[in-house]
């Protein structure tokens, strides 16, 4: 593998693979040189090398590839170094190549600092550096020189504005005494340009943007992330705070990533930060490490953390209407969200549950009632007298300040929880107090039904639309006997179901029996 930087990117070329069943190749990329040496058997890049793929090309016979960032160009300052691997039909892939490194010529401005003023961070002001194009072709660009500075609020670089010229290469830091990073709701971005004063534009550094940092602040905790967009690698970070009541700053905290949870707070209290972060380019010869400044920011915890989410489970007790309610919050779930830094925080401090209920799948879930909430323990409620037990339920957690959890999972209960209707096939209305009615076997969420009873001669002795049927055996137009005897019946069932009122028909017979008391 060989690899030969040219304008703004950098061309790559090897030997053709000579596994004759190779059907690609796989192009490896990191800054900087690994010292890896494959181990016995070693096939592929492994992560832990340091590399990333980048390209993948499904041409045995294509044997170059030029790496420009997609024509936006890679970056001055870095020391790009490649690995090559064959690929298989399986994805399998061959030994890697040889490491072959490379950088963009030094001929344009690299920038190198972008931080809030550390002789007086309370200022605001920006320090901007750069190193100067030590490799420019001072034929093809005879001087004199000029740099440009330019300026943007914010990382999206929509609208950059000059704010300073340099007419000299050597001078190469710039005091931005117009900003004020402490009190700017974004970062601020920069970009150097070089100009030939005979020829016009050289070239430009890659931009790059101080550190801003953000604060979220919840119960006894501020949390701090920050994303600077910067050519360089930042490697690590020292969190510096000022607490309540001290005029300085002090460091409480390292981290090789860009946020931070400061823990054990006082609450209303008000807690001062700023972040110092060390970089570096992977080409010798530049300032090492860079050091970097954030804008100085403060925040208040404060207990706006809700309970965490409820677990909900029921059980449907048909011949009372009444649904029982199972609720609680596992004390391993807030041990988890605890410590979770990129999840929404939540605990177990809650007071009560509150419960909601809609009774059909597309109704607006209203609250309905509440129930005392008991740390790490199941929590039940009887929503009892219902009409019918279909319905949808959900719970939340609240704590003592009001704080309220998100909903937790959805139960919906429709009519085939309980038994179906139905109607008996004998009954004995002899006065005994034993089976002298006529009632279906469970009523459980009718609404209403729509029910004829017919003798033998298809006259109607008795109708209702009354659920529990209720017939004593008696013919309803004149209140006496009906014969012991077959009957026939024809019945609409209106039932109450999660979706509305579904209607049903049964149709049979029940015969009357009668004997002595």
């Amino acid at each position: 593998l060989l690899a030969g930087a040219l304008g703004i990117g950098i061309n790559l070329e090897w030997e053709k693979s000579i596994c004759e069943n190779a059907v690609g190749y796989k192009i490896y990329r990191r800054s900087g040189e690994s010292g890896w040496e494959p181990g016995y058997c070693e096939t592929g890049v492994p992560e832990y090398t340091g590399f990333r793929l980048i390209k993948q090309i499904d041409d045995i016979n294509t044997t170059t590839y030029r790496d420009d960032n997609d024509e936006n160009g890679l970056v001055h300052g870095i020391n790009y170094c490649y690995r090559v691997t064959a690929f298989f039909y399986d994805d399998a892939e061959s030994y890697a190549s040889n490491e072959a490194c490379a950088y963009l010529k030094r001929d344009v401005p690299i920038i190198t600092h972008v931080s809030n003023d550390s002789l007086n961070l309370s200022s605001g002001h920006g320090v901007i550096v750069w190193s100067k194009p030590v490799e420019l072709d001072t034929i093809q660009f005879p001087g004199p020189y000029k740099y440009e500075l330019y300026r943007n609020n914010g990382l999206e670089w929509n609208t950059p504005e000059l704010v300073a010229t340099f007419n000299s290469l050597d001078d190469t830091i710039y005091n931005d005494e117009q900003i004020d990073l402490n009190s700017n709701n974004a970062p601020f971005s920069y970009r150097v340009d070089l100009e030939s004063v005979p020829v016009g534009y050289v070239g430009s550094s890659q931009k790059a943007s101080s550190i801003f940092v953000e604060t979220i602040p919840t119960d006894q905790e501020v949390k701090l992330y920050w994303e600077p967009e910067v050519p360089w690698e930042n490697e690590k970070f020292i969190v510096y705070r000022k607490d309540p009541g001290t005029t300085s700053y002090d460091s409480i905290g390292l981290t090789y990533i860009p946020v931070y949870r400061d823990t054990g707070l006082v609450n209303n209290e008000q807690y001062c930060y700023y972040i110092k972060a060390f970089g570096h380019y992977s080409l010798p010869g530049l300032i090492d490490p860079l050091i970097n400044f954030s804008q100085l920011t403060c925040a208040t915890p404060v207990d706006n953390v809700p309970p965490c989410t409820p677990m909900l489970w029921e059980e449907t007790l048909c011949d009372e209407n009444t649904n029982l309610l199972k609720m609680i919050i596992p004390v391993d779930t807030c041990a988890y969200y605890q410590n979770c830094f990129l999840c929404d925080k939540c605990d177990c401090d809650a007071e009560k549950y509150y419960i909601y209920y809609a009774q059909t799948l597309s109704g607006e879930l209203q609250l309905i009632d509440s129930v005392d909430y008991i740390f790490n323990d199941t929590v039940y409620y009887y929503h009892e007298n219902l009409e019918a037990v279909v319905g949808c339920y959900t719970v939340t957690a609240v704590d003592s300040l009001g704080n309220e959890s998100a909903m937790s999972n959805k139960i919906c209960i429709d009519y085939d929880e309980c038994p179906a209707y139905g109607i008996p096939n004998v009954f004995t209305p002899n006065g005994d107090g034993f089976n002298d009615y006529l009632l279906p076997y469970s009523s459980a969420n009718v609404d209403h039904i729509d029910l004829k009873i017919f003798n033998r001669w298809g006259k109607i002795m008795y109708e209702t639309d009354d659920p529990e049927i209720n017939w004593d055996g008696k013919n309803q137009n004149n209140n006496q006997d009906c014969p012991a005897a077959p009957y026939f019946y024809v019945c609409d069932v209106y039932i109450i179901t999660i979706e509305g009122l579904k209607k049903i028909n049964l149709q049979g017979s029940v015969t009357i029996v009668r004997g002595n008391n």
